[in-house]
């Protein structure tokens, strides 16, 4: 009787024994093959994944996301994801509802928040697509290194993908934007990381992730801060481009000064600091970023001593102009407080700093002299 009771004794311990390690042999197997209980979250089309790099995924912030559309060619997308410190006031009151079309529509409603945007420009030519542009192609933020079409900064980053995810002739653009009390990210190289990671998620989920990742294996340049333009000084490092306003304060971001591509966004602002006119001056020549501005040149000349074609009206240039063999994109807009303050007008103001930036690239002047 005895024995009997310890040989089952025996058979319970090496069922029991055989149980647990096939439990922990499948255990480990669903860690290394990331299901299970261990299986890390991804947001905003599995973009991006917790534990992946950037201090916004790392375990000391608590994330919430919701989406908006799949990414597709020709179609818009967006994504929110809503983060903070876990068990916050700010984290019991998130807000990652998608609102609204423009990639600057203002969508902090507590937390901080990552806007990630998938699909082509505004189609209309006119405000819908100047206002795109000045947020796609914001001054404080630097050209993606080795040729990149794009620009990232702190607190966002655009990325023209490749010609195999256009629709017709319109190309697919992702962008990032962080939100919140404190925008800025940890680095220009966590905002390029997570804006890459968006890039190769919307390029598989559209069908069109042939050839290479976007990946970058060259150092992220850091974007400049805000200059002041006071007492004559030219705006954006810019010859030419006078502007002197009636009142506030003129302040800009140039980091962008690349052979390929120039920007400067222009801020003026009242005495309590909030902003009341705007402006952007571009030059670019990378064939993924001109074709940004396909079909706001139209085919005319602007008129006498001009090179290319273009509209150049009121506080609006735009021409595009060959310049080292290559077709080249020269635009300026300025709000109606900045066109007034232009010297001596805008029109001037437009063709001197398009020359002085030709210039800088050994090409011929672009508009009339003087």
């Amino acid at each position: 009787m005895e024995r009997t009771a310890r040989k089952t004794w025996r058979r319970t311990v090496t069922v029991l024994a055989l149980a647990l390690v096939v439990l922990g042999g499948a255990t480990l197997v669903a860690w290394a093959m990331d299901a299970g209980p261990f299986r890390q979250r991804s947001y905003c089309w599995g973009a991006w994944q917790e534990g992946s790099g950037p201090q916004v995924l790392g375990d000391d912030f608590a994330r919430t996301a919701e989406e908006s559309g799949t990414p597709q060619r020709g179609e818009q997308a967006s994504c929110v994801m809503a983060f903070g410190v876990p068990g916050t006031e700010e984290m019991r009151h998130v807000d990652p509802t998608v609102r609204g079309d423009a990639p600057g529509a203002q969508e902090t409603a507590g937390g901080h928040r990552l806007v990630a945007r998938v699909g082509p420009p505004p189609r209309s030519t006119g405000q819908p697509r100047r206002a795109w542009l000045a947020e796609a192609l914001y001054g404080n933020a630097a050209p993606l290194p080795e040729g990149m079409p794009g620009v990232v900064g702190r607190d966002r980053g655009t990325l023209v993908l490749p010609e195999e995810c256009d629709s017709g002739d319109v190309p697919m653009v992702v962008t990032v934007r962080s939100e919140g009390s404190v925008p800025e990210l940890d680095s220009e190289r966590e905002v390029a990381d997570l804006l890459l990671s968006l890039a190769n998620a919307a390029r598989e989920k559209a069908g069109c992730a042939q050839g290479e990742s976007s990946r970058i294996t060259a150092p992220v340049r850091t974007a400049q801060q805000e200059e002041t333009y006071r007492g004559g000084r030219p705006s954006c490092r810019v010859p030419g481009m006078r502007i002197e306003p009636r009142r506030g304060t003129l302040g800009g971001y140039a980091s962008t000064v690349w052979e390929r591509l120039q920007i400067c966004s222009l801020e003026l602002s009242d005495k309590n600091q909030d902003v009341i006119a705007r402006g952007q001056f571009v030059m670019t020549s990378h064939p993924r970023l001109t074709a940004l501005f396909a079909g706001m040149a139209g085919d005319r000349s602007p008129g006498a001593g001009w090179r290319g074609k273009g509209r150049v009206a009121g506080g609006n240039g735009l021409v595009i102009a060959e310049c080292r063999g290559r077709p080249t994109v020269f635009s300026l807009h300025l709000d109606e407080e900045l066109e007034q303050g232009a010297e001596p007008d805008s029109r001037r103001v437009f063709a001197r700093s398009a020359n002085s930036v030709a210039e800088r690239l050994g090409c011929p002047a672009v508009g009339p002299r003087g």
